[in-house]
């Protein structure tokens, strides 16, 4: 009996050093498990089975951006030169030939029609005589001149040739080979120092 009961703490000393030790171990397995379970791995869910989703930063405007999952972004079409209508070129301005600038204008009237003067009468080619003896339109002294005015205010005519027959016939060619025959008088003074009026013409 006295040796039994020796043993029996020996015994019981070896069981609680065995018990401690898988009370230990076992808490050590439930920390690193607790650890492992709790602290997700960077980049990954801690729900078991799930794919992690990355989520797209969003732009400086607020906009989300694309993700890559929805395809790379669609190039700008490249667009089609445009060409400007079509314009007629312009024609070159030709200058009317010297043989045909000398003909007759198309419609001029036919030769031997006659047309009226300056129309002046008795008192109007008196005062005008008093004017040009005041020193007024000295132009008027000289028959020469005073058809010239005539036709380029009659007509339009600018660039003519002049020829006399008569002391009082002046012939006008304009430029266009139209020509005309005008009739001049002296109708208040005669001689050098009186005025020259146009009193009819006539086309040639």
């Amino acid at each position: 009996m006295p040796e039994r009961t020796s043993r029996t703490p020996g015994k019981l000393s070896r069981r609680a050093g065995v018990i401690l030790l898988g009370v230990l171990a076992g808490v050590a397995v439930i920390g690193g498990c607790s650890n492992s379970s709790t602290t997700p791995a960077p980049g990954s869910s801690a729900i078991s089975g799930t794919t992690p989703v990355a989520v797209a930063p969003s732009d400086i405007s607020g906009a989300p951006a694309t993700s890559g999952h929805q395809g790379a972004p669609s190039q700008p079409q490249a667009q089609s030169p445009i060409t400007p209508p079509e314009t007629a070129a312009p024609q070159p301005i030709t200058s009317v030939p010297a043989d045909t600038a000398q003909q007759p204008v198309p419609n001029h009237p036919a030769s031997g029609t006659t047309f009226a003067g300056e129309g002046l009468a008795i008192q109007q080619a008196t005062d005008l005589q008093k004017s040009v003896d005041g020193g007024h339109q000295p132009w008027r002294l000289d028959r020469v001149q005073v058809a010239k005015s005539f036709v380029q205010g009659r007509f339009g005519w600018t660039s003519v040739q002049t020829s006399t027959d008569a002391p009082t016939v002046v012939f006008v060619t304009n430029q266009d080979g139209s020509k005309v025959a005008l009739h001049l008088a002296q109708p208040a003074t005669q001689g050098d120092h009186g005025i020259w009026v146009v009193e009819t013409g006539v086309w040639s």
